[in-house]
């Protein structure tokens, strides 16, 4: 029988190794080895795992320069210099920056090393497809950035220069003290978003809470949810309850949650709770709806403003969300003013004096108007004169007597001309006041049409609001929705042709409200505004009314918040009507004093004294900032790391739309900030992602993303490697350099003389893709002298990366062959 040459054992025990695709454990002991079994401690997690021997996964660990280590004798930490060269034959020796020498087996590295260039000396190499996913992601880190814009660009929004000049003028400032002041439609929302992701994400702000009306609390956690991969909490009772369960009845709900979002009626009717919102000290308060906020000359304010005006106070940046504008509300606008900058203006009446003298606001205010921008799409009102009045505002909930109401024999009528293919083809919202009446044109409807009806109520779940939604989009989902009040509050229907008022609502605000669901920015059609108006009858001087106020020709700009009087009108008028079968609706006296204010709104008398507004000749300058193709990019590098690290990634329909699973077969556990198990169904196209809510947007931001981008820092993997390109036209070898300066990623290649050669360069640049794995055993077997011998392969990398003095901070190296042929 004949016996096999007896050979080294990979490790020995002691000798220190890494798991490769496990970097977390960081460094590791060899404890004991039995066998075909080796048994490893890992001091920075306590861990002792037991592998098969010969696993691939485990790599020996060298020391080199600029790594951490502990002196073993004695537990004192410090950072290698440099490897003597001159030491004894067979002893390792490394000098500390201290100047003190010690042999290899008395440190202890207390990190991973990751310097490239020792990696590469002693071969700790990956593939290629590795060190050219570092190459590009690390270029993508800097192209995301998008000169400033890059943390804007992450949410599921569709790109409007005029917010991302408002968001970045904001934050340019420190602290961020603003009043987001833009006419109704322009997305004030999104801006608010904006400025509080770039906070968020930059440090800026820990401690966040969002205040809004009862009605608005849902759509904010859904807007920072779906379009900003921001998580807030819905502080309400509930919530406040399960705090006071789990830490204590006096432990602060605003410590246990930083960043949620809380109803102003709550700290309204609760004021320890707004204590204890005050206590917190906020680091960034946002207050949406702030017109509520009301203040006279002489008083203290509202209570509103007597609950939040403290944590303006007290929180470190306050964003403001107001429609009023500044024309409509000289007091109320000084007094939101007064929040923010109470340092300004010493009293109403010198910012009053201050206006008419043409002086400057100051600068924490954006108002733009849709005139800034270009304008938007105009309404249509499409009046439908009713042959008869209708027995009941409301319906019966028999379909056979419902069927017969007017207004549901027209929608019946006219569902051929609207469905897919139809004359009028285009998706109609239906808006109703209330959930019985839904429910009853509901089931009308689909009796007479045979078609499904999707629904939009407060009673429904946030998840199956989403579903109705995304279902209404799709080209052959439903072509009638029936929504209530809720569904005018925050959602956007953009993608809807025609807006149908079954019934009208008794105050403007609300009407407009209801319009505003499709008279949005992203809209790039008419909006068609279907209103029922019976021959006589109250209902029919109502729709009077609204037509002399233009309700259905445009937005009044913001004052329809300040028209109570007008709702006060109405409600007076109706009551008599009821008692007596008369009214007295002062319809040309009240469209008089409303459209006046509109004019004087329009005419925008202190519109120039807003520091830094918005021009539409800005736009250009604001879009060239953003890289053409982000978007793709950031599908190849998220896409190869994902591939690269082993998860499942499939294809699915839609415009580069992915499912992703870190799952079993990865190769790492989690990624930072990314649970093992987590899965996404999402696209890496910004309109594709706009259009369907229901897919992910992976962007800046996103959790994936980010925990590529953050693994990729934080790994060794693709910080060395062995590179070859056939048919390059020329024989040479040599180091090529990945380096980031001053923001910048850099590519330096030398030959191993250590002469810089930008020729060979550029062909990388230009056949990048045709990189591919060069076996160790080919790059030394193909070249000649010292350069071919393995013994001298250490000193020679080191010697061409000391002549190439490559600036800032090196990311990656590799070896590269180029041949002539294949």
């Amino acid at each position: 029988m004949s016996r096999h040459p007896s050979h080294r054992p990979r490790f020995r025990v002691n000798d220190r190794l890494v798991h490769r695709f496990n970097q977390l454990l960081g460094p590791g002991r060899v404890l004991s080895l039995h066998g075909r079994q080796i048994t490893v401690f890992f001091p920075r997690t306590e861990e002792t795992l037991t592998f098969i021997a010969d696993d691939h996964a485990l790599k020996p660990l060298e020391l080199g320069a600029h790594l951490k280590v502990s002196i073993e004798a004695t537990g004192e930490e410090s950072v290698i210099q440099g490897r003597v060269e001159d030491g004894p034959e067979g002893v390792d020796l490394f000098r500390l920056v201290d100047g003190r020498v010690f042999a290899d087996q008395e440190l202890w590295p207390l990190e991973l090393p990751q310097d490239p260039v020792e990696r590469l000396t002693s071969l700790e190499i990956d593939t290629a497809g590795w060190w050219k996913n570092r190459v590009e992601t690390l270029e993508l880190s800097r192209l995301r950035e998008a000169r400033g814009l890059g943390s804007f660009l992450g949410g599921r929004i569709a790109i409007h220069p005029h917010q991302l000049h408002v968001a970045e003028q904001a934050t340019a400032t420190d602290p961020v003290r603003w009043l987001l002041a833009d006419e109704v439609g322009l997305g004030k929302t999104i801006e608010a978003c904006l400025i509080l992701s770039r906070l968020l994400r930059t440090g800026r702000a820990h401690k966040a809470l969002v205040v809004a009306p009862s009605t608005l609390t849902v759509q904010w956690l859904g807007e920072l949810y779906r379009k900003f991969h921001q998580t807030f909490v819905w502080l309400d009772a509930r919530r406040r309850a399960d705090v006071a369960k789990d830490f204590g009845a006096s432990f602060n709900p605003f410590e246990a949650h930083a960043h949620a979002v809380i109803a102003l009626e709550d700290l309204v009717h609760e004021p320890a709770l707004a204590e204890q919102a005050s206590a917190a000290r906020l680091d960034l308060l946002v207050i949406d709806e702030a017109h509520r906020l009301e203040r006279g000359r002489n008083d203290d304010g509202n209570e509103a403003y007597r609950a939040v005006a403290p944590l303006t106070r007290t929180a470190r940046h306050v964003l403001l969300l107001t429609a009023t504008p500044l024309e409509a509300d000289v007091s109320g606008f000084f007094g939101l003013l007064s929040l923010l900058r109470p340092d300004a203006y010493p009293s109403e009446l010198e910012f009053v004096a201050a206006l008419e003298e043409g002086r400057p606001l100051p600068a924490s205010t954006s108002a733009t108007r849709r005139v800034d921008i270009g304008g938007l799409p105009p309404r249509l009102p499409c009046r439908v004169d009713l042959p008869r009045e209708p027995v009941s505002l409301n319906l019966t909930g028999h379909p056979r007597s419902d069927g017969q109401d007017p207004r549901v024999e027209w929608l019946v009528a006219r569902a051929a001309a609207f469905a897919r293919g139809g004359e009028e083809e285009g998706k109609s919202l239906i808006f109703c006041h209330d959930r019985e009446l839904l429910a009853s044109l509901k089931e009308v409807l689909e009796s007479a049409t045979r078609k499904r009806v999707a629904i939009f109520h407060e009673d429904l779940s946030p998840d199956r609001r989403d579903i109705e939604c995304a279902e209404f989009r799709r080209s052959d989902g439903p072509q009638y929705m029936i929504s209530t009040e809720c569904g005018g509050e925050g959602r956007n229907f953009e993608f809807c042709r025609r807006l149908v008022m079954f019934d009208l609502p008794r105050d403007p605000a609300a009407v407009e409200q209801r319009i505003g669901r499709l008279d949005r920015i992203n809209r790039t059609r008419p909006v068609e505004i279907v209103y029922f108006c019976p021959p006589a009858g109250f209902e029919a001087e109502l729709v009077r009314l609204y037509e002399a106020l233009g309700l259905f020709r445009e937005p009044l700009g913001g004052l329809e918040r300040s028209l109570s009087h007008v709702e006060r009108a109405i409600d007076k008028a109706e009551r008599l009507w009821r008692l007596r079968g008369e009214w007295s609706l002062p319809v040309e006296e009240l469209a008089t004093e409303v459209r006046s204010g509109v004019a004087l709104r329009q005419r925008a008398a202190y519109h120039h004294l807003i520091s830094g507004r918005y021009t539409a000749d800005m736009a250009a300058g604001i879009l060239s900032r953003i890289p053409r193709d982000l978007d793709s990019r950031m599908k190849k590098a998220v896409l190869g790391s994902c591939q690269l690290l082993g998860f499942e990634t499939a294809e699915r329909p839609g415009r580069d739309s992915w499912y992703i699973e870190l799952g079993g077969e990865a190769i790492v556990d989690h990624l930072p900030g990314v649970p093992g198990g987590s899965r996404w169904l999402g696209t890496f196209v910004r309109e594709e992602a706009v259009e369907r809510e229901e897919l992910e947007f992976f962007s800046s931001g996103h959790p994936l993303v980010e925990g590529i981008f953050q693994e990729l820092e934080d790994s060794v993997r693709g910080r060395a490697s062995m590179l070859c390109l056939h048919d390059a036209g020329v024989e040479s070898a040599g180091l090529v350099f990945v380096y980031r300066f001053h923001g910048e990623t850099g590519l330096a290649l030398f030959d191993l003389t250590g002469r810089e050669r930008p020729d060979l360069l550029d062909l990388i640049k230009r056949r990048f893709s045709e990189l591919r794995n060069l076996p160790v055993a080919d790059w030394f077997s193909s070249l000649k002298g010292k350069s071919a011998e393995p013994r001298y392969w250490p000193a020679l990398c080191r010697a061409v990366a000391e002549k190439a003095e490559i600036p800032g901070q090196m990311e990656a190296v590799a070896g590269i062959r180029f041949f002539r042929r294949k």
